[in-house]
């Protein structure tokens, strides 16, 4: 059922617009006198979509759907929704059945192969992608997913080709300009990568992938973040298992060798350098990421791609690293002292928080946000709870300290064998 209402027609000009808080408005109010209008709940659910609230888009979508079960698109609505929330296989089902519908609109067939993508199965995605442009060769939904697909599958001529036709077709669109610049990324050319998100920010300031590209493009000039990136594109094209599974691999790995090395006299230094250089690369990997947000903060343009939460999770974490590093330093200094136990365990305590403070959501809330922020606040709750007991008794600080540290190990491997990427 769908309504000629000016509300309507307003709310979804609000929605294109980027002013969802204001499409929202009119919808309520139109809802009041139509709560059955399946067109009007369609465009509440891609409010909610545009403001990350997917449950509600989707129980939002849901409803229209129980109005009028045979629109293709509203399952399109669903599977996006599904997509989002990384239930791809919802996702799947669902904009196949909008297939099933209408095999005719190109975009079904263009977010079927970005699912696709997101699961890692490249060459289905790039079949989805060719089905989309077989009926509309200009789609660029599906020119990027192709493009995506085929720079996934290292086919990088036919990926260059696929990207300057569809810059071709639409040089204004910001997709596209995003789409190049990750192509771009993945490749390692964070120059170039980052003129296409510029350019993408230009069309569109509230571009959320013209952004994090940006962001993304500019950290990768410190060194230590660019190799991390391109062991991150390259283990996650690799597929679930071995995403899951390589980081054991190689700790199993460095363990075993380096325990051959201790064997001997004359090699145990190489084995001590071994398992230093790999605890070096678990450390950074854990703490790059805030690190290179605080650089981000002295860049020109680099503290406006960055949103309030990384601003904060990146003065914090590098605060905690200083004043760690501080006091162990204090700690050797007055190693005379009986106050240098305290002094040890508070920098050491102060090193670990940094941690969970880079994973931290802010502003600081236990119901806003996921499993995971609950954990880095019980995290740096126990952290700090160490440092205070650490300058009452040293012995107090064993408590803390090793639930601390016991917590941490295991979201260290749950977070190992739950990747989703």
């Amino acid at each position: 059922m769908f309504s000629n209402s000016v509300q309507i027609e307003r709310a979804t000009l609000l929605l294109e617009q980027g002013r969802v808080n204001d499409a929202i408005k009119e919808l309520k109010t139109f809802l009041q006198q139509e709560p059955e209008n399946d067109h009007a709940l369609s465009i509440y659910a891609r409010c909610y979509f545009k403001k990350k609230d997917f449950d509600k888009g989707i129980e939002t979508i849901l409803q229209a759907i129980r109005i009028d079960p045979e629109n293709s698109y509203y399952f399109y609505l669903l599977g996006f929704g599904y997509y989002r929330k990384n239930n791809h296989a919802a996702a799947i089902n669902n904009i196949n059945k909008a297939v099933s519908m209408n095999p005719y609109t190109p975009e079904y067939y263009g977010m079927l192969s970005h699912v696709y993508i997101a699961e890692k199965d490249f060459q289905t995605a790039l079949l989805k992608a060719n089905e989309g442009l077989a009926l509309d060769a200009e789609n660029i939904n599906c020119l990027n997913a192709r493009s995506i697909a085929l720079n996934k599958l290292k086919q990088t001529d036919a990926a260059i080709e696929t990207m300057q036709n569809a810059l071709a077709k639409d040089p204004e669109n910001e997709a596209t300009h995003a789409t190049v610049g990750w192509n771009y990324l993945e490749k390692g050319k964070h120059k170039d990568a980052a003129t296409h998100f510029r350019e993408a920010l230009r069309i569109n300031p509230t571009s959320e992938s013209g952004r994090e590209g940006l962001k993304e493009a500019l950290k990768s000039k410190i060194p230590p973040y660019r190799w991390i990136l391109q062991y991150s594109f390259w283990i996650n094209n690799k597929g679930k298992r071995t995403t899951r599974f390589f980081p054991v691999m190689i700790f199993v790995v460095v363990r075993i060798l380096a325990s051959a090395l201790a064997s001997n006299n004359t090699t145990m230094i190489l084995g001590g350098i071994i398992i230093g250089l790999y605890f070096l690369f678990v450390i950074t990997t854990w703490i790059i990421n805030p690190l290179a947000n605080f650089f981000l903060l002295f860049y020109k343009d680099g503290k406006y791609a960055l949103n309030n939460s990384e601003k904060w999770s990146a003065i914090t974490t590098v605060s905690s690293i200083g004043f760690g590093i501080l006091l162990l330093t204090f700690g050797f200094i007055f190693s005379r002292y009986h106050i240098y136990q305290s002094l040890l365990i508070s920098g050491i305590a102060f090193l670990g928080m940094a941690v969970p403070l880079g994973q931290l959501e802010f502003p600081l809330s236990w119901k806003l946000h996921g499993i995971k922020n609950k954990i880095s606040l019980i995290l740096v709750s126990l952290a700090l709870i160490t440092i205070l007991t650490a300058f009452i008794s040293p012995s107090y600080a064993v408590v803390p300290g090793f639930l601390f540290l016991v917590l941490f190990v295991l979201n260290t491997w749950f977070n190992v064998f739950n990747r989703k990427n």
